[in-house]
């Protein structure tokens, strides 16, 4: 795919190119540290000035190749704006010779109708595959308080079963689940990470990942020594994390991090913004 020529740049609003260049640094940035599946996930943001929009990445575009003309506009009602439309699965030869022409995935535009559909302070998720995450999500109780970033997400974690036909009984139960929490873990499967900005749905995703590398990593070293997984109180839990909710020093919502991240992609591949 080329990138955006002035003509094609001047096709959109800048809040609209905002929202694309935000967009476009967020899968770049999750694919440097680790966190893309080849091209599957997903990462979707609202568009700034259209709140019954969204943008997503053609389906069969890796994360590191995502750049903010690339991305395809969706509305609330799963109408495709500016590509051909949704891959119908005509084949796999026919769609490797076709994947430029910027194709979106049911799957993507699902997650898009549901999360920005039900929530509308959410303009940001990211929908991840980590292979630790999906471990703890395997195990009966789920996240365990092991890590400081554990008791930070502890409270804003919901739990929902995998089903791979996501019909109208999945979407109310994936829309119930999302109603007040931000970050639902698909046992078996992956997570979802939602946020105000990309930066905090982001934010969420890196240290989800972090807790959950953590958590394995303690249980089998306690499993290897006989000793038990030293887990902390919930009520000691609870007070740091009104500690946290109350700190004036650090937020944690990714704001921190955020233009040091893009500093990063200047360096590396300013292409992004293209």
């Amino acid at each position: 795919m080329t990138g955006a020529t002035a003509e094609d740049r001047a096709r959109f609003s800048e809040a609209e190119w905002e929202s694309r260049v935000d967009l476009a640094a967020a899968y770049r940035i999750v694919d440097h540290y680790g966190m893309s599946d080849i091209a599957n996930q997903e990462i979707g943001a609202r568009v700034k000035d259209e709140p019954d929009c969204f943008l997503i990445h053609p389906y069969g575009l890796l994360f590191e190749e995502v750049r903010a003309s690339d991305l395809v506009k969706v509305r609330l009602d799963g109408t495709v704006v500016d590509g051909p439309g949704i891959w119908t699965g005509a084949g796999a030869g026919d769609f490797a010779q076709r994947s430029g022409e910027r194709w979106v995935s049911d799957g993507a535009v699902n997650l898009g109708r549901w999360i920005f559909g039900t929530r509308p302070d959410v303009h940001c998720f990211v929908h991840g595959h980590c292979e630790d995450v999906m471990a703890v999500s395997a195990t009966g109780e789920g996240l365990r308080a092991v890590s400081q970033a554990a008791i930070y997400l502890g409270h804003i974690v919901a739990y929902l079963d995998y089903d791979f036909f996501e019909d109208d009984e999945y979407a109310e139960l994936f829309k119930g689940a999302i109603r007040d929490k931000d970050v639902i873990v698909s046992h078996h499967h992956g997570y979802y990470t939602l946020g105000s900005q990309p930066s905090e749905a982001f934010f969420r995703a890196y240290y989800l990942r972090q807790a959950c590398e953590v958590q394995v990593k303690a249980a089998a070293a306690a499993a290897g020594t006989g000793d038990r997984l030293r887990v902390i109180d919930p009520q000691r839990v609870a007070m740091i994390q009104d500690q946290m909710a109350a700190s004036p020093h650090y937020h944690y919502d990714g704001s921190t991090e955020w233009a040091a991240l893009l500093r990063k992609l200047e360096r590396a591949c300013p292409d992004y913004r293209s």
